[in-house]
C-alpha cells in the first residue's frame, strides 16, 4: 500500500470518527424535563416532536419525569427543553453543560431561576403568560366602551400588575389596584378594586388565582357586574367573559423552532412571550352582562394584524 493511499484511508476514517467526548448517538440529542406527565405538559411535547421532525429529523427527543433528572443522564444532551415550572427549577439545581431552553412558565417563575453567570450554559425561555402591550390591546379591542381597569398583585406579580397599570394608563383607563398576599386578603382587595364596575384582568399569580379561588373571583366580579379578562381557556368556562392564551401545541411548535435553530448551531435567543395565541369568549356571560362581543376569532385575527403593523 503507497504512502498517499494509507494517509487517505487514515483521515477518512478519522472524519467518520465521533468527535472527542461526543458520542455519535448523542449527537442531536433533545433531552426534555416534565413536571407532568399528562395534560397541556404531553400536548407540548407532541407538538415539540412533531415540529422538530421537518426542521431537525436528526433529533432524538428522551422525554424524562423531572423527578428523573441527574447531571449524569443529562449531559449528553446537545440542548435540554423544560416544560413546566417544577422542571425548570429542579434543572436549575444541576451542573449540566447544555443549553436549555424553559417553557410552559410564567415570567414570574423564570425570573425566580438562578441568574446566568459568565461561563454558564446559555438558557432562554418561551413564557406562559402574555406581554402587558398585547393584553392591554385585546381590552381595548374586545372592551372599548369600559374605561376602568381592575388588577390584584400578589407576591410574585407586583412589577407585572406595575406595568400593566402604567400601560393601561397611557392608553386613558382608570386603574384601581390591591395587594393580595394570602388567602384572607382576596375578598377585600375584590370589593375594593370593584367597587364600581370595571374589567378584572387576572395574571398567572398562583398566590391570588388558582383552582382554589377561581369561583369566588369570578362570582365576586360577576356580582359587581364586572367582566373578567383571564390567561387560559379554562377561566373562559369558569365563567371568564374571555381570555388571551396560548395553546400548548403553539408553545411546542415555538419551542422546536428554537430548538432546530439550536441544533443547527445558533445561539438561543432572549427569553420571549409566545408568537401565537388565541383568543376565547363566553357568549353566555356575554349575555348576563349585556355586552356585545366579537368572536374570539375575529379578536385573535385583529391582535395579530395590529401586531403584525408594528414597526
Amino acid at each position: 500500500m503507497s504512502l498517499r493511499l494509507r494517509r487517505f484511508l487514515l483521515l477518512s476514517i478519522a472524519l467518520l470518527m465521533p468527535q472527542a467526548g461526543v458520542p455519535a448517538h448523542a449527537a442531536e440529542r433533545v433531552t426534555v424535563l416534565t413536571s407532568a406527565p399528562d395534560g397541556a405538559y404531553a400536548e407540548t411535547v407532541d407538538a415539540l416532536r412533531e415540529g422538530l421532525r421537518s426542521s431537525a429529523p436528526a433529533a432524538e427527543l428522551d422525554v424524562r419525569d423531572w423527578a428523573e433528572a441527574s447531571a449524569g443522564e443529562l449531559a449528553q444532551s446537545r440542548i435540554i427543553v423544560t416544560v413546566g415550572a417544577q422542571a425548570a427549577q429542579v434543572l436549575s439545581q444541576l451542573e449540566v453543560a447544555a443549553p436549555a431552553l424553559h417553557v410552559l412558565l410564567p415570567q414570574a417563575a423564570y425570573d425566580k431561576l438562578p441568574r446566568r453567570r459568565a461561563g454558564d450554559p446559555e438558557k432562554s425561555a418561551i413564557f406562559l403568560d402574555h406581554p402587558p402591550e398585547r393584553q392591554i390591546a385585546l381590552l381595548r379591542l374586545a372592551l372599548p366602551d369600559w374605561s376602568r381597569l381592575a388588577l390584584l398583585s400578589g407576591p410574585n406579580s407586583h412589577a407585572l400588575v406595575a406595568r400593566l397599570g402604567e400601560i393601561a394608563q397611557n392608553q386613558g383607563l382608570q386603574v384601581q389596584t390591591a395587594a393580595v398576599e394570602d388567602d384572607r386578603e382576596l375578598y377585600p382587595a375584590l370589593q375594593h378594586v370593584l367597587a364600581e364596575p370595571s374589567v378584572l384582568l387576572a395574571t398567572p399569580d398562583t398566590a391570588v388565582f388558582n383552582s382554589y379561588t377561581v369561583q369566588n373571583v369570578l362570582l365576586t366580579a360577576y356580582r359587581q357586574h364586572s367582566p373578567v379578562l383571564g390567561f387560559s381557556a379554562a377561566y373562559v368556562r369558569a365563567g371568564a367573559l374571555l381570555a388571551l392564551y396560548s395553546t400548548p401545541a403553539q408553545i411546542g411548535s415555538q419551542a422546536a423552532e428554537i430548538v432546530a435553530r439550536s441544533l443547527h448551531g445558533d445561539r438561543l435567543p432572549p427569553p420571549a412571550h409566545p408568537t401565537g395565541f388565541e383568543v376565547a369568549i363566553n357568549a353566555t356571560v356575554s349575555r348576563s352582562l349585556g355586552i356585545r362581543l366579537r368572536s374570539g376569532e375575529e379578536l385573535a385575527a385583529d391582535l395579530r394584524r395590529r401586531e403584525a403593523a408594528r414597526p
